[in-house]
């Protein structure tokens, strides 16, 4: 039993040490550029960036990179001078190994990696060339670190929310149709406009007539000519046309903008399931692994006659219990890894999920829900049919009113005669023509057409006080998840360090035979419970918080759209 506890300290005293390990091969870099493999070809053989940076692959797709800090806040110092040419410059975190031996020996130093210089100069310091195919693989198959050790050229590439948002919606196909369906409202606006110009027409035509009979005609005849038709007045049909059609391009603006927040929530989702899937993944593992020491234990005690029957029956339970919770994780994670992958239509170690804390700030919800009333999506799509229906209503009505057309043609004809009476020569029409169109009596159709359309913009009308209602509901839901999501953190955060305080002195205990079983896997089941229910609230204190952006309309904005 001693030996067995020494070499579990020992154990203890390993474990730490190789987690710093691994988490030794990764420091804090600034990211200035982001380059998609669609722009490659044309931005990266022009591409220049400041000494100390690094371009690199990012699937298929390239960063630039500047510096590799041991801690968060020396790279702070940098963003905020890096900040001053790239405005979109962030701190995000990157392997040792992107970065060459120099570069690490100036981090050991405490050496900022030339970015102490003036914003102009960074500009100018180290304009460098750079062709497509030498960036292939990322890391060098025969490269060291500052140790010479054998660098692991399977290395994942971290990646930032923000950055995996990029990359899935540059590749979505429902953006890409949304974007489409802008293009086409904005052709129909430019169509609505063509009614309000003059339209020309040119024609030309030839013949060769030949009868013979009682009819003799011999001859042959061409004829051009233009024609040039205007509406002089339409009633404001045309103007309402025009409007309306404005108007459905401002729709599909607001469409377009719903399925790039639904897309981004989609990837939010995926990503925190990722992260936080194998964060429970990891704490189910520790779970399982302490209750097979205690299995061990209780095993032995059972073969020296100092456990129950009844004893490891229980401590069995709780195992088998605790491998099935951790199978279900590990699938639950699995299918999160497999969602993410097919949003960012890319494998996971080549944009591999890391980011947990978010600065997550809300106001109070009357404040909120004023900029969701304006700003949501949902909303203003709505509204958007309404405005559509009251201009169907002014085509209805002007389609009885006057309408009067202007049109002029020329026209020139040329004959000529192979009979017996020749009828040689040419002829000239000039034509000037205004018509008034009024229509008198439709059959009631007009009427039946304006009760329809009136009563479809009742129908809108109705919706969008009900959406605004409903969206008032769910977005309050939102906000008093993460206002009680929030609060609740920090109980668990007491609740587990408490209960694992409590979990390693009934463990001391039941080494020493002092402390009941059934206690200690209680003790147990609750620190495990308790850090799955932080990590929980943690996701979904975030999903929440996006989605709450997303009603107040302020998603697109939060990711730079």
């Amino acid at each position: 039993m001693n030996l067995k506890y020494l070499m579990t300290l020992i154990l203890l005293g390993i474990v730490p040490n190789f987690a710093f390990a691994a988490d030794d091969q990764s420091c804090y870099s600034v990211q200035i550029q982001y380059i998609t493999q669609e722009k490659a070809l044309s931005v990266l053989p022009s591409l220049s960036y400041p000494a100390g940076c690094k371009l690199m692959n990012l699937g298929n797709d390239y960063i630039v990179r500047c510096g590799c800090f041991e801690t968060y806040k020396k790279s702070q110092a940098s963003l905020k001078e890096l900040k001053k040419v790239y405005s979109e410059a962030y701190i995000t975190k990157t392997y040792k190994a992107k970065f060459d031996e120099k570069a690490l020996k100036l981090i050991d130093s405490n050496v900022s990696v030339d970015l102490n210089t003036s914003a102009e100069s960074l500009v100018d310091s180290n304009k460098t060339d750079v062709s497509v195919p030498l960036l292939s693989n990322t890391i060098d198959s025969n490269a060291t670190d500052s140790n010479n050790s054998k660098i692991d050229t399977k290395l994942v590439n971290f990646v930032t929310l923000q950055d995996a948002v990029k990359t899935s919606i540059e590749s979505n196909f429902r953006v890409k149709q949304a974007k489409e369906r802008i293009k086409q409202a904005d052709q129909m606006v430019r169509e609505a406009q063509g009614d309000f110009l003059p339209q020309v027409t040119l024609s030309a035509d030839a013949m060769r007539r030949k009868n013979n009979g009682f009819d003799v005609q011999d001859y042959s005849q061409g004829e051009y000519g233009a024609v040039l038709s205007y509406n002089l007045f339409s009633s404001g049909k045309h103007l309402a046309q025009y409007n309306k059609n404005k108007i459905v391009k401002k729709e599909q603006e607001e469409k377009y903008k719903g399925t790039v927040q639904e897309e981004i929530n989609k990837l939010i989702d995926a990503y925190c399931s990722v992260v936080y899937g194998k964060l429970a993944v990891e704490v189910n593992k520790r779970n399982y692994d302490k209750l097979i020491e205690v299995y061990e234990i209780v095993k032995k005690k059972r073969e020296l006659g100092a456990a129950t029957n009844g004893d490891e029956s229980s401590i069995s339970a709780s195992v088998s219990n605790a491998k099935t919770a951790m199978t279900n994780t590990e699938s639950a994670y699995n299918n999160a890894k497999d969602y993410y992958e097919f949003l960012i239509d890319k494998k996971m170690d080549q944009l591999t999920p890391y980011e947990q804390g978010f600065d997550i700030k809300v106001d109070n919800f009357e404040k909120i829900f004023d900029e969701i009333k304006t700003n949501n999506t949902d909303l203003n799509i709505i509204r958007a049919h309404i405005d559509e229906k009251r201009k169907d209503l002014l085509i209805n009505k002007a389609s009885d009113l006057p309408s009067l057309d202007l049109t002029l043609s020329d026209t020139r004809r040329y004959r000529k005669d192979f009979g017996s009476k020749p009828l040689d020569g040419g002829n000239s029409d000039l034509l000037g023509q205004i018509t008034l169109t009024y229509n008198l009596y439709t059959g009631g159709k007009t009427q039946a057409k304006t009760a329809r359309i009136m009563s479809e913009t009742t129908d809108n009308i109705y919706d969008l006080e009900y959406t605004t209602k409903q969206t008032k509901w769910d977005s309050q839901k939102l906000y008093n998840s993460v206002i009680t999501n929030t609060k609740t953190l920090t109980t668990l955060s007491s609740e587990i360090s408490e209960s694992q305080k409590m979990t390693d002195a009934y463990w001391e205990r039941f080494r020493l035979a002092s402390q009941d079983l059934v206690i200690l896997l209680q003790a147990q089941r609750q620190v495990n419970t308790a850090e799955l229910e932080k990590l929980k609230s943690e996701k979904t204190r975030i999903i929440d918080y996006f989605n709450l952006l997303t009603k107040q309309g302020k998603l697109l904005e939060y990711f730079g759209y």
